[in-house]
């Protein structure tokens, strides 16, 4: 797994307490069935396809979405008719926007207009799904989409690079709303770039952020049945099982271990 991608999926559910789409152009959606591989979601079937009914509540947000590392990321808005600072390809009659990073960790990630899509039927979904597993017909590492954030916009700014910086200028001919890095209409294009940096400018129908549940067992206990110089084997029980949230962490991030879940 790159950097870039370890460093986004990282700080982005330490900041939002979701899990992040790698990459984020990457279409999911509600009720979705997939393996968590390093971190990232494998899409392998849906609740449809698997014959199970879903029930979806989503609600709509014209809240703006906002999460900058500010200590490793500084965010300038350029105005018509300021000077440009020294080195900057910025004439003074230009708008945009100029980032600077200051370290090898810096992420940007704007949303607007978004969209969340929440499965209410899950007592139901639960039933079904541990009737599957019981019956051989459900794969115990596969987990469920029960969340999912649906972006009006984004633009999403993934920097590994120390004392980077980014132009991005405003190409519209006129500007009616204020500046905003998730406003499409602006056309905002890169006119400089320092170090390096993965962008996703006013990206629009992007699904960003999600959360997914699985089959954990909550007290896992394992009984060997053998005798002494034969060869033991063990039986799990399985009416303990249930559909939980699969919260993320950092070690599913490490090539040197399988899918903890």
């Amino acid at each position: 797994m790159s950097s870039l991608s370890k460093l986004y999926l990282s700080h982005m559910n330490a900041q939002t307490k979701y899990r992040a789409t790698w990459d984020p152009t990457k279409q999911l959606k509600i009720g979705y069935i997939g393996k968590l591989e390093q971190g990232v979601l494998s899409i392998y079937s849906s609740l449809d396809k698997e014959g199970i009914p879903l029930e979806v509540a989503t609600d709509f947000s014209d809240a703006v979405m906002d999460y900058t590392s500010h200590d490793s990321v500084t965010i300038t808005t350029k105005l018509s008719g300021s000077v440009p600072t020294v080195g900057s390809l910025f004439a003074a009659s230009d708008m945009g926007f100029v980032f600077r990073f200051k370290n090898k960790e810096g992420i940007v990630f704007q949303t607007n207009n978004h969209k969340v899509h929440q499965l209410v039927n899950l007592a139901a979904i639960e039933d079904m799904v541990l009737d599957k597993y019981k019956n051989g017909n459900w794969d115990k590492d596969w987990v469920i989409i029960t969340e999912l954030i649906e972006a009006g916009n984004a633009t999403i700014i993934i920097s590994n690079s120390s004392n980077g910086t980014l132009e991005l200028k405003v190409n519209a001919d006129t500007v009616t709303d204020k500046l905003s890095l998730t406003n499409a209409s602006l056309a905002l294009s890169v006119i400089r770039e320092e170090g390096s940096t993965l962008k996703y400018i006013a990206q629009d129908g992007l699904t960003p952020l999600y959360r997914v549940m699985g089959i954990q067992h909550p007290f896992l206990r394992k009984l060997s049945f053998g005798v002494k110089g034969s060869r033991a084997y063990s039986i799990t029980q399985d009416h303990d099982l249930r559909l939980q949230i699969l919260d993320f962490d950092e070690r599913e991030l490490d090539s040197n271990h399988g899918n903890i879940f």
